[in-house]
């Protein structure tokens, strides 16, 4: 999948998803400002924001990318979903 907007970071391929498709899936947790949406137990999660630039993201539909290394969950790298 081509995508035009805004990413940073570690983020393969497979780990984009439009704005549709995870609004469409089920939130499996919810963080402080995030909703888990994949968590497959392959050592990555998916987490798509409820906060928008007026609450200081970087941009609107901000979905972050973490992989277990060593036992934590690390911040490998985001995207915007369109």
């Amino acid at each position: 999948m081509l995508h035009d907007g805004y990413m940073e970071g570690a983020v393969s391929p497979g780990e984009v998803y439009t704005l549709a498709e995870l609004e469409a899936m089920p939130t499996l947790a919810q963080g402080q400002a995030d909703d888990l949406k994949v968590d497959e137990g392959d050592g990555v999660r998916i987490w798509l924001s409820r906060c928008s630039v007026e609450d200081g993201e970087p941009c609107n539909n901000k979905v972050t990318i973490e992989e277990l290394q060593r036992g934590s969950w690390v911040e490998v790298g985001w995207y915007e979903a369109e």
